[in-house]
């Protein structure tokens, strides 16, 4: 009607307008209200720990039916994200909790968290996803560490879950 529908280029004008509006809007369930507020700075390692740890409680890791991936091991996550992209699925740091930790950068120079801190972090949270997984679960794990989150965190959890269907080991694409 106004003549827009064939036009490639306003097409693709409105499609990065739209992305860049995306990027910028508060992701679902992450309501900064619903937050606890960090405070400029902690006055111990155990209160830092303790306000992530009280924030992961929060975070919205949930996926659809038989849209979960996990991944561990080197290579692996990119590996699951290929996978999950092209399969329309979801790894952790996929989900709008996921994505809002892992842009935290916890585990970098400047964090306040020690690497054990953030591997505490990340544990619960990855275990929250494990829990909230239904139907059908796509991992990526060849090479994973006896003693790695995937093997002592997930896959325990991903076990007990009742609304778990099949496991998939994912090996390649």
């Amino acid at each position: 009607m106004f003549g827009f529908a064939g036009n490639k280029q306003f097409n693709s004008w409105v499609v990065t307008l739209a992305l860049v509006c995306l990027t910028l809007l508060p992701a679902p369930g992450l309501a900064a209200v619903d937050l606890p507020v960090a405070p400029a700075g902690f006055t111990t390692q155990q209160a830092a720990v303790d306000y992530y740890l009280a924030l992961v409680e929060q975070l919205d890791v949930t996926t659809a039916i038989s849209k979960s991936v996990f991944y561990s091991g080197a290579g692996n996550r990119k590996l699951a994200e290929v996978y999950a992209i092209a399969e329309e699925k979801t790894t952790l740091e996929m989900t709008p909790g996921g994505k809002y930790l892992d842009d935290m950068k916890l585990f970098e120079q400047g964090s306040p968290l020690t690497p054990s801190q953030a591997t505490q972090v990340w544990s619960r949270l990855s275990q929250r996803y494990a829990q909230q997984a239904a139907g059908d679960v796509f991992c990526f794990v060849t090479g994973a560490r006896p003693t790695g989150v995937f093997t002592t965190i997930e896959l325990p959890e991903l076990k007990k879950n009742r609304k778990v269907g099949n496991l998939y080991n994912v090996s390649r694409l």
